[in-house]
């Protein structure tokens, strides 16, 4: 339990994250964000968990995720599938295992908690949580933790008992941790926290103005990842331009300097076709876009519900992904493409069939829940005393 302290005092908050792609750490910033901005005394810090294991094992969990998901696609659904077992609340001796290997590598991080105890920890990564629960358990912590889930499929490796609430995108994530036995007065259906940004008003004249964007074509938007995970993305943004007439394709690249080179060097229709590096604007280009082309990832789709953006969801890797697309695809949010060939013409399909881009808008709108202000006025009645929280807006189910 949180220790009593004075109302002058800042209560201390630490959000556990793990830089395993890039949707975990997005989120812990959001809800550190959104604490920052609130009215009420807390010191919230974000901290990386595998900053405080070995470095063999942060080549292997980090390094490994990566390489399986960019060059072996297929073979990291095999193991998303394997491991993502039982479906029950009793731990098999495999997952015993792993979470026995887990603990040993977080030593240093447990050694961390002791010496800079919180009130309470907020875990947006699975790898801590079971850690951080048997330290309680132990008598090694006195504090509660959180989970925040950051896709709407939830994977096993999720899992973990000593959670004092839970913070799931969907009522289809609620299912799965009900089957674990996790009661239901402990999960909440907060939808994925984005940051405060994506919600505040824009100025949608001003963003066409500043980009340089027509306002006689439609905006769609297209991001991908790297090329391994979703295909050859200047052809995609060429082929999109080619078939659509009416279409003015930003390619979001990001850092990637070798597809800004491609997409400088189309031959054809290069005046509609245009890439954008690493920018923090991207909430700009979402809000006057007609049309998103993505990969499945939970961040990416979270953003595209608060904008109310339809979604072409390119081929989904297999594991959680996939999970993403069929959740979105079944919503009516987003169509999901086959293969790299099937993307231009069911953009081009999508532009002309304005009744249902209209659907297929409000749906994303009807998904989207305020994922931040609901984690961060459950954070703060949880270390707040009770005088500090009267003025904390109800929880939103």
């Amino acid at each position: 339990m949180p220790s009593k302290r004075s109302n002058s005092e800042f209560r201390r908050v630490l959000i556990v994250t793990a830089t395993v792609g890039s949707g975990h750490n997005a989120t812990a910033q959001a809800i550190l964000a959104g604490l920052k901005n609130s009215p009420w005394r807390i010191d919230a810090e974000c901290v990386d968990v595998l900053g405080f294991t070995p470095w063999a094992f942060r080549a292997y969990y980090a390094g490994g995720f990566a390489l399986s998901m960019t060059r072996f696609p297929h073979l990291y659904g095999v193991g998303y599938w394997v491991t993502n077992r039982p479906t029950g609340p009793s731990r098999r001796l495999t997952e015993r295992r792993r979470l026995w290997t887990e603990r040993l590598a977080m030593r240093g991080f447990a050694d961390y908690l002791r010496s800079n105890p919180p009130e309470l920890i907020v875990n947006t990564h699975f790898l801590a949580a079971p850690m951080i629960a048997n330290l309680i358990h132990t008598g090694g912590l006195a504090g509660r933790q959180f989970v925040v889930v950051t896709d709407n499929e939830v994977h096993r490796f999720w899992y973990s008992q000593g959670v004092d609430r839970w913070f799931v995108p969907a009522d289809y994530s609620a299912g799965t941790l009900s089957k674990w036995g996790i009661d239901a007065d402990r999960i909440t259906v907060s939808g994925i926290p984005l940051h405060p940004k994506w919600t505040e008003p824009l100025d949608r004249e001003r963003i066409f103005c500043e980009w340089n964007l027509p306002r006689n074509k439609k905006i769609v938007l297209l991001s991908g990842g790297t090329e391994f995970t979703c295909g050859p993305i200047a052809k995609i943004a060429r082929s999109i331009a080619l078939t659509c007439d009416d279409a003015y394709v930003v390619v979001l690249a990001g850092r990637n300097k070798k597809l800004l080179a491609q997409l400088t060097t189309l031959r054809q229709t290069p005046s509609r076709v245009i890439g954008v590096g690493f920018t923090d604007r991207i909430h700009e280009l979402v809000e006057v876009c007609s049309l998103m082309v993505t990969k499945s990832g939970g961040i990416t789709t979270a953003e595209c519900l608060a904008k109310g953006v339809p979604m072409v969801l390119l081929k989904p890797i297999p594991g959680h992904e996939a999970g993403n697309a069929r959740y979105l695809q079944q919503a009516r949010a987003a169509i999901v493409t086959r293969s790299v060939n099937d993307v231009a013409e069911t953009v081009a399909r999508l532009l002309k069939e304005t009744v249902k881009l209209k659907q297929m808008s409000e749906s994303a709108r009807g998904l989207y829940r305020p994922g931040i202000s609901t984690i961060v006025n459950a954070i703060c009645r949880c270390v707040c005393p009770p005088g500090e929280n009267q003025s904390v807006s109800p929880v939103v189910e």
